[in-house]
């Protein structure tokens, strides 16, 4: 006779999760620099996978929140306008930039996290780097801001 409860016989309440992650889907390839789509044999060229999570991250670094209507009601976008160019220490800039970055990125279902950060200043002008770590890899992602 054993002290120890039989485990064996304990019944646990199991919830199924999903292993994979839905697939990512298409979109389109836009050239930030003109502000256009961009054109093969006059139709605009489709991109998918990390290509169109590029495009995703790009776009939502580029999107003012609470500057659109078409955005209302959605935490779609960031609010970087009042710190590129401002006079506020740098020191202050960069960890704003990077808390509200990481923070709207990291609500895409293929972004686990936003590391190894550099920022380059000129004036009104600022280049942010960054790596994006995804469940299938990481890569490297650059926007400029300002003239």
């Amino acid at each position: 006779m054993s002290v120890l409860p039989e485990i064996a016989q304990l019944e646990f309440e199991t919830q199924d999760l999903p292993n994979e992650l839905e697939p990512m889907g298409k979109s389109f390839l836009f050239d930030f620099t003109k502000g256009e789509f961009v054109l093969r044999n006059g139709k605009m060229v489709e991109v998918e996978g990390l290509d169109a999570l590029k495009v995703w991250i790009e776009k939502c670094m580029r999107t003012e929140r609470y500057r659109f209507r078409v955005y209302e009601g959605v935490e779609y976008g960031v609010t970087l306008e009042d710190l590129i160019g401002s006079n506020l220490p740098r020191a202050f800039v960069e960890a704003e930039i990077k808390r509200e970055v990481t923070e709207s990125l990291i609500q895409h279902p293929y972004i686990d996290d936003i590391q190894d950060w550099r920022f380059e200043r000129d004036g009104k002008w600022m280049r942010v780097q960054f790596r994006v770590i995804t469940p299938d890899g990481a890569f490297e992602q650059e926007v400029g801001y300002g003239a």
